[in-house]
């Protein structure tokens, strides 16, 4: 059992670094595991661009996008059974619309 523990732990994922361009590509995994929990860029120190969070099974949770550390455009959010879509649109870091989307046996639909 300690062996496993010991095995588990030198296998788990410190966040990595890599520079694309002008931006710095962080990659954060889930606790203990070389699961990817997230990834983002950083520019001049701040979020800027797309960032994605995944969950433990590999499935898109939520994508985003900052500019210069600022939440802009729209960002969308997965429930936990993917059954509905919360579609979140920033303005100037600011919520200016919500909608949600959900699918039933026989139809999408959309609630603002």
């Amino acid at each position: 059992m300690i062996f496993f523990m010991m095995a588990a732990t030198a296998n788990a994922q410190s966040p990595t670094y890599e520079r694309v361009g002008k931006q710095i590509k962080v990659t954060k995994y889930y606790e203990g595991t070389d699961l990817v929990k997230e990834v983002g860029f950083f520019k001049d120190g701040k979020s800027h661009g797309q960032w994605t969070e995944y969950t433990r099974e590999g499935k898109v949770r939520i994508e985003a996008t900052y500019v210069d550390g600022q939440k802009e455009g729209v960002w969308f959010v997965w429930s936990e059974d993917g059954e509905t879509l919360i579609e979140v649109t920033y303005l100037n870091n600011s919520i200016s619309a919500i909608r949600t989307w959900s699918m039933d046996e026989n139809n999408l639909h959309v609630e603002r």
